[in-house]
């Protein structure tokens, strides 16, 4: 059994470019709310777009969406293969990214979750995001609550 929060070997953190897009989008799939390759090719012409791929022995196996205005970040998309969850390369990934924002100038990073997405849930609290306001109805198929949640980003986050 993987250990949890463990980074694996081999994984480096690179920005979205065009020759990752298709795995991505498979990879996406599985998802509960996958982006299509278009959507996500999209993403590259928004000057807003932060997005970083996690890539392990030269595989993409996962990838994290930022859209970032002035001192928010919004994270729009994270997504860990399925096959490689719970080795840590979700929270490596946030922490990365989260590291790049703060890098930026960003004070506060907000994400909105599915209320029976225990696993992200977990993580995003580990991370130190603290729940705002629960929202009725967010999300479709299947419909249910979403929670929004933000991490302050202090001086030391900054520096790190």
């Amino acid at each position: 059994m993987p250990q949890k929060d463990k980074q694996p070997e081999e994984l480096t953190f690179t920005p979205l470019a065009p020759e990752h897009i298709p795995a991505l989008a498979v990879l996406d799939k599985t998802a509960p709310d996958p982006w299509s390759e278009a959507e996500i090719t999209a993403e590259l012409q928004k000057p807003q777009t932060r997005c970083t791929v996690a890539i392990q022995n030269g595989v993409p196996v996962a990838f994290a969406c930022f859209w970032r205005e002035e001192e928010v970040a919004d994270l729009a998309t994270v997504t860990v293969d399925a096959a490689v969850r719970g080795q840590g390369i979700g929270k490596a990934l946030l922490q990365h990214c989260i590291a790049a924002l703060a890098a930026e100038g960003t004070e506060r990073v907000l994400l909105e979750v599915r209320c029976s997405n225990t696993p992200a849930l977990a993580l995003y609290e580990r991370l130190g995001f603290c729940t705002l306001a629960t929202r009725k109805n967010l999300y479709t198929d299947p419909r249910e609550d979403g929670l929004l949640m933000q991490l302050t980003l202090n001086s030391a986050q900054k520096i790190n």
